[in-house]
């Protein structure tokens, strides 16, 4: 089984490095950070890396200060959590290649499977619901690891909401809560409160949003000027996809983050019928059927018409 030999390379490995995704989010630090304890637990030295800093919501986790620290030359073992390939780690791939085994813990149906082990299970709703696999066969799980896995739940189910959620994924979240973390609490962090200069910029964006194809597709724009205007920066836009999709009308959903001049993160949300991993991947991207996203380079009248194309490309 591959949870056993998971969990018997972490108790022979004394160094460990774990890696978490560019642009990070609830999913990939809870994990990574939730795995981190239970190392330090069970008595091995693991060390957390992430290529982006970590801010917005998920900067209130515990242990979000491990990150970054210090790097070893050579680990016994790496592990990637939350990441569907390679170029996801960004440059702490460097970390991961330093290991002498490699494993992938993922959710993502684009998964490369690209290293020694490989525990990738596209049914579960976050990368979290695996891991509460492999941390429970490691160690006796405590509130605060309880707390990491279920940020991770939350998040990445839009708090039990979308079409991934299973009731494997309920099972999960009904022992996690067996440790008396304060579930409403995460949710309220996580799902509802909001900062004023965010509520700022959502409202802003959403006033610009346009629609194409009879209402059918939905895309909202964040640019630079939108970020200096309110005060905010790129992890503020979590969620706001939703709103767009949420319309009774629009069947994908489309989010343009700029990050510098003619760079941008582009997120797409759609509904059952449509697959999102498709429609990105022409464009190197990755993720889910109805969450997935890439990076794009152009003038911004371009790649919005590049991303018009895919998506009808794929719905046509």
């Amino acid at each position: 089984m591959i949870i056993e030999s998971i969990v018997d390379a972490i108790k022979k490995a004394k160094t460990i490095a774990i890696i978490s995704h560019v642009s990070p989010d609830g999913d990939t630090v809870g994990s990574g950070l939730a795995l981190f304890k239970a190392i330090e637990m069970y008595g091995g030295k693991p060390y957390l890396f992430c290529d982006d800093e970590i801010k917005g919501r998920i900067k209130a986790l515990s242990g979000v200060e491990k990150y970054n620290l210090e790097s070893l030359e050579y680990y016994d073992l790496s592990v990637s959590v939350d990441c569907a390939d390679v170029e996801r780690m960004g440059n702490s791939v460097c970390e991961y290649y330093r290991g002498s085994k490699t494993i992938n813990i993922d959710h993502h149906r684009t998964n490369r499977r690209t290293a020694d082990m490989n525990y990738v299970d596209i049914n579960s709703a976050s990368t979290t619901q695996i891991m509460y696999n492999v941390v429970s066969s490691l160690v006796d799980i405590n509130t605060e690891i309880a707390g990491l896995l279920y940020c991770g739940l939350v998040t990445d189910s839009g708090g039990f909401t979308f079409s991934s959620v299973t009731s494997d994924t309920m099972r999960v979240a009904g022992e996690l809560l067996k440790y008396d973390i304060r579930a409403s609490d995460i949710c309220n962090h996580f799902l509802k409160k909001t900062k004023l200069n965010t509520y700022k910029l959502k409202t802003r964006v959403l006033d610009k949003a346009k629609f194409y194809d009879e209402n059918s597709i939905g895309i909202i724009s964040f640019r630079l000027d939108d970020f200096a205007a309110t005060d905010t920066d790129t992890s503020c836009t979590e969620g706001i996809i939703n709103n767009i999709l949420n319309i009774d009308t629009v069947n994908v959903a489309v989010s343009i983050s700029e990050v510098k001049d003619k760079d941008f993160k582009v997120s797409f949300r759609s509904g059952d019928d449509i697959d999102s991993s498709k429609i990105v991947y022409i464009f190197g991207g990755g993720g889910h059927k109805n969450a997935a996203g890439c990076r794009l380079s152009g003038f911004y009248e371009d790649v919005v018409d590049r991303i018009l194309k895919a998506i009808r490309d794929e719905i046509c």
